[in-house]
């Protein structure tokens, strides 16, 4: 077969995973087992980002270590690199080789020389999932020595996928996993040295890494990625991250003061509030920006004809915006919308 005949196979029969009724990590299991049977490739990672903040809140991986997730958090948020993942979304071709992103001189990235050699590898190929211009996930490829660089028909594999496979990840947001019991319902409190490294938590912090933990990791992705971002930053930063069971939690990190030590860095994790969850519900479902400022008010709880009134709208002009909306979320009503939305 040749190779641009084995590139339409793979983008036509990723294209088809994209279409099944998947949970979020299955699809992104087989989308990489399909993806890298056309790439080969030695280790990878596959997340999924909350499209507000562009954080990764999960992840699907194969070769890489705990050390190398705590090392590559750090280099998206506190160390001025090249192809990032939030540059990766906003650009009109969302998907690149560190080869090409250095013009040939991979030594010159931070990446290259601080966090690839945790992992043997020598290549990257990294590419943003984005759709109606959010962003629902990334991945990153791997190469050890030995191998050829990814390839700019590599790229444009990536390129070609983005929109389809945004548009699955976005889908799986809303489909709730049954095959785990929730976390705690009370807040869990860590404490992280300098290097992410864990100090101290207290027992929910526990249970809650148990609903979060993925790939052996003492520390799930999503919170490596708040606490990094949260370790370089004035304010506290935040992060939405669902669990295994499919709750939402809400993630703050900040750095604590005082003491002749570097300070620790403090990382709560608690339910996340329906407003939270709503907001990201909203994205996931696909609704256009006068179908989410309708749903907002009926979730507010006003009538038709307020919400006619407050949008400059007819009344009938909501009940058509308000079938459309039904039809997205899958209710049948105004009270199933609404506990939907508020996870009730």
């Amino acid at each position: 077969m040749s190779p641009p005949v084995a590139r339409r196979e793979a983008v036509h029969d990723i294209g088809a995973i994209c279409r099944l009724d998947l949970g979020s990590r299955e699809l992104r299991r087989r989308i990489a087992e399909r993806l890298t049977r056309l790439i080969p490739a030695d280790s990878y990672c596959f997340g999924t980002i909350d499209p507000t903040t562009l954080l990764i809140t999960d992840d699907v991986s194969a070769g890489l270590t705990p050390t190398a997730a705590a090392a590559a958090a750090h280099n998206e948020y506190l160390v001025d690199d090249v192809l990032k993942f939030a540059a990766l979304a906003r650009s009109e071709v969302p998907a690149g080789t560190l080869g090409a992103a250095t013009g040939g001189d991979p030594e010159s990235s931070h990446r290259y020389r601080a966090v690839l050699p945790m992992i043997d590898a020598r290549h990257e190929l990294r590419a943003s999932f984005v759709v109606d211009r959010r962003c629902w996930g990334a991945i990153a490829l791997f190469r050890g020595d030995g191998r050829p660089d990814f390839t700019p028909a590599d790229v444009d594999v990536l390129r070609r996928l983005s929109t389809p496979v945004a548009a699955a990840l976005r889908r799986a947001v809303h489909r709730a996993p049954t095959d785990a019991a929730p976390g705690p319902a009370e807040a869990g409190v860590l404490l992280l040295d300098q290097d992410l490294r864990l100090l101290s938590e207290n027992p929910a912090a526990k249970l809650w890494r148990d609903e979060l933990a993925s790939s052996g990791a003492e520390l799930p992705i999503a919170v490596l990625e708040v606490a990094a971002r949260g370790r370089g930053a004035a304010l506290p930063a935040y992060g939405r991250i669902r669990g295994r069971s499919g709750r939402w939690l809400s993630v703050h990190a900040s750095p604590l003061s005082g003491g002749p030590y570097p300070a620790p860095l403090a990382v709560t994790m608690h339910p996340a509030p329906a407003t939270d969850v709503a907001e990201v519900l909203l994205l996931a479902y696909g609704l256009t920006p006068r179908e989410r400022d309708v749903l907002e008010r009926v979730v507010a709880g006003l009538p038709s004809r307020a919400i006619a009134m407050e949008l400059h709208i007819t009344a009938a002009t909501v009940q058509d915006h308000l079938k459309s909306v039904f039809a997205k979320t899958g209710v049948r009503s105004r009270r199933e919308l609404v506990a939907t939305m508020l996870d009730l």
